[in-house]
């Protein structure tokens, strides 16, 4: 999934990504995997204060941020209670009906990622430092 809709545009979207020649290059099954794994490392590189996790990073960090913006800029909320997580500003109109599910973890990074921890504490756990 990629939108033009970041609600963050200081940290690097996917569609900053594709728009990278080595994005471009990649093969038309990978572009998307590619185009995620370059925004990691643009973020990574851009905000080394915040935690980034790669789309592949599938084990909950340790400990869980409590919110994450995705690889389009959008916020995700963490359900202490369950453990599962939830776009907050889900709109049925602007965005793919999955972002209106309550996912998992594996399932919000898989499909979402990179995840990037809201605030800027390298103490949350779990994201390579780079």
């Amino acid at each position: 999934m990629s939108s033009k809709r970041s609600k963050n545009p200081a940290l690097p979207v996917l569609d900053d990504a594709f728009r990278l020649a080595s994005v471009k290059d990649a093969e038309e099954s990978t572009r998307d995997l590619a185009a995620r794994l370059a925004t990691t490392e643009l973020r990574r590189v851009s905000h080394p204060g915040r935690v980034t996790w790669e789309p592949t990073d599938q084990a909950e960090p340790v400990p869980v941020p409590p919110t994450v913006v995705d690889g389009d800029g959008d916020l995700w909320l963490r359900d202490r209670g369950t453990g599962t997580w939830t776009m907050p500003e889900f709109n049925p109109k602007e965005f793919p009906a999955r972002c209106g599910e309550v996912l998992t973890w594996n399932q919000l990074a898989c499909e979402f990622g990179p995840l990037t921890a809201l605030a800027d504490d390298r103490r949350i756990g779990g994201g390579r430092r780079r």
